[in-house]
């Protein structure tokens, strides 16, 4: 009896061992996939730990089968591709001036932002009048192009405009038709909530959420660099964005004749991007 105990040990010894093995050998694979996981995340700025939802909806039509979204709807994963669709969609009724008809030229010719309708990927900033929506046709096609393409990159979210052509006291540019404010309002550093109230939009928010709203602000700036082919100045007090913006812009090529792409500027440019373009900037093609 203690014989075949003595014998049976080594053996269960052995038994043992291989199975530690085994599990061993799933673990470091489980790691080394994880770590590769975390890689690519690092990457795309996500967080590869989180759990792939259930049920998420489906992504519906779009340019990269990588979106994914989370339990509330929200994509998780911002698109990967940088094939950027620069059309005003010829559906959008724009208001222009009569001289526009006759070939005169700004500030003669103009065009208005229009009021956007049900659906519409764009809205009016609040403290925009109707008479702010004015500006030259390039810039006025340009906004219309960026918000169609952004809304077809992050559905459910939206551009908000600000004021085009508003000289007077609340600027001292937006008075050649090659200036606007644009507001992503839950992604920026900062929120404007009216009477010189200027929350950090991004303070107490998990490191993962902050690269996912950077990541929306930073795909503006491609696609208004993309449509605008380079020719653009943005202010926006965001060096975590700036550098990698620029280094972005100089891989592509491009090149602004009228300042450098994005640079920081007073501390109002916390909330908004304010984008000038050259006065020759020509209307997006009309599909």
């Amino acid at each position: 009896m203690g014989g075949r105990w003595k014998a049976a040990i080594p053996i269960a010894a052995l038994g043992a061992a291989a199975l530690g093995l085994v599990v061993f050998s799933q673990l470091a694979g489980e790691a080394r996939v994880n770590r590769a996981d975390d890689a690519v995340a690092a990457a795309e700025g996500l967080d590869a730990g989180a759990p792939e939802p259930e049920g998420a909806p489906d992504a519906g039509p779009g340019p990269d089968a990588s979106w994914r979204y989370d339990r509330r709807g929200e994509l998780a994963r911002p698109p990967a591709d940088e094939d950027f669709r620069c059309v005003q969609l010829a559906s959008i009724a724009v208001p222009q001036a009569d001289a526009c008809e006759r070939g005169r030229p700004y500030p003669a010719c103009r065009w208005q932002l229009p009021e956007p309708g049900e659906g519409d990927p764009w809205e009016i900033w609040r403290n925009t009048t109707d008479e702010h929506r004015w500006a030259r046709p390039g810039l006025v096609s340009l906004i219309l192009a960026v918000a169609t393409e952004y809304g077809r990159r992050w559905p459910g979210h939206h551009l908000t405009v600000g004021d085009l052509d508003a000289p007077g006291p609340r600027h001292q540019t937006h008075d050649r038709g090659v200036d606007v404010d644009l507001y992503l309002t839950e992604a920026m550093i900062a929120r404007n909530e009216g009477g010189g109230r200027y929350p950090d939009n991004y303070e107490g928010r998990p490191r993962s959420e902050v690269r996912m709203l950077r990541a929306r602000v930073m795909d503006l700036a491609k696609i208004i660099a993309t449509c605008a082919g380079g020719q653009i100045r943005i202010y926006y007090n965001d060096p975590d964005l700036i550098r990698p913006f620029r280094a972005w812009f100089e891989e592509r090529g491009y090149h602004s004749d009228v300042g450098r792409p994005m640079r920081m500027h007073n501390d109002l440019h916390r909330f908004h991007f304010h984008l000038t373009i050259p006065e020759d900037l020509a209307p997006q093609p009309v599909e």
